[in-house]
């Protein structure tokens, strides 16, 4: 099982992914608000498919945005930062 976060059009989706079948999604509307809403979502997704943290293999990022976008530059951290944990 993985996490993708995939930003698109300024619309940011937390997807679990099983293989490449997105099995659940979380949709987070406001760019402005991501560094308060993506790890609040990421664990909301998680328990509402009975999963924990340690369950996930990987968390990826696909985006649409430069990486001069503070969007960006959120998701990126986020991401690394699950993995660098998840790898220890």
């Amino acid at each position: 099982m993985n996490i993708e976060i995939k930003i698109e059009n300024k619309v940011v989706e937390v997807r679990l992914m099983e293989k490449k079948t997105v099995r659940n999604k979380i949709v987070i509307s406001e760019e402005h608000r991501l560094s308060e809403d993506l790890l609040p979502t990421i664990d909301k997704l998680l328990k509402k498919n009975k999963f924990e943290p340690k369950d996930i293999e990987e968390m990826t990022l696909q985006s649409d945005l430069g990486e001069n976008f503070t969007t960006y530059r959120i998701a990126k951290a986020v991401t690394d930062a699950f993995n660098w944990a998840n790898s220890q």
